[in-house]
C-alpha cells in the first residue's frame, strides 16, 4: 500500500503495532488485508471480515507511549481494505495487484455508518463505496484527504 501512495522509505521500516500503518500527506492510513485462500487446508474459501473496532487508547511507536482517548475511536483517518481474490493463493498471484480488490473508506464514514460495530465484510464495503484497482488507490485516498480538509 505504501508503494501505491509513494510513501515507502526503505531506510525507516514500519514499526509493528503502531497506531496506524502509513502516513500520507499528514493523513493516517490504516491498511486491512485478507484473502480467500490461506496457507492451511480449507474446505471452502475464507469468509472475509475486517476488524475496525474503536479503541480507548492507541500506542505510538515514535514516542513509545499509549495515548488515551476520552471515548472509543478509530485512530486512523482513512482505511484501505484489501482482498486477495483467487481461491488458490500462489507467490505469483499474491504479488500481482490485478488479483486484489481494494476499497478506500474515510474513517468518518465508518463512524457514521457503523458506529461501534467491530468488524465488516465485503458486502458492507460495497455498500459504503465502490472498489478501486491498484492504480486508483492514490486518487481515492487523495479524494478522502480533500474531503477531510474541507470539513
Amino acid at each position: 500500500m505504501g508503494e501505491a501512495l509513494g510513501v515507502i522509505d526503505e531506510s525507516t521500516p514500519r514499526r509493528e503495532w503502531d497506531a496506524y500503518d502509513l502516513m500520507y500527506r499528514e493523513t493516517k492510513i490504516e491498511v486491512k488485508a485478507s484473502g480467500r485462500s490461506q496457507s492451511w487446508s480449507q474446505a471452502q474459501p475464507s469468509k472475509i471480515r475486517f476488524g475496525v473496532e474503536q479503541k480507548l487508547s492507541s500506542w505510538t511507536a515514535a514516542s513509545d507511549e499509549w495515548i488515551p482517548h476520552g471515548q472509543p475511536m478509530r485512530f486512523a483517518d482513512v482505511y484501505v481494505f484489501c482482498v486477495h481474490e483467487p481461491e488458490l493463493a500462489t507467490n505469483e498471484n499474491v504479488a500481482d495487484a490485478d488479483h486484489w480488490t481494494f476499497w478506500v473508506v474515510p474513517t468518518d464514514v465508518l463512524d457514521q455508518e457503523l458506529g461501534p460495530q467491530k468488524s465488516l465484510g465485503t458486502r458492507t464495503l460495497d455498500r459504503l463505496t465502490s472498489s478501486v484497482a491498484w492504480s486508483g488507490i492514490r486518487a481515492r485516498v487523495d479524494e478522502c484527504v480533500r474531503l477531510r480538509q474541507s470539513i
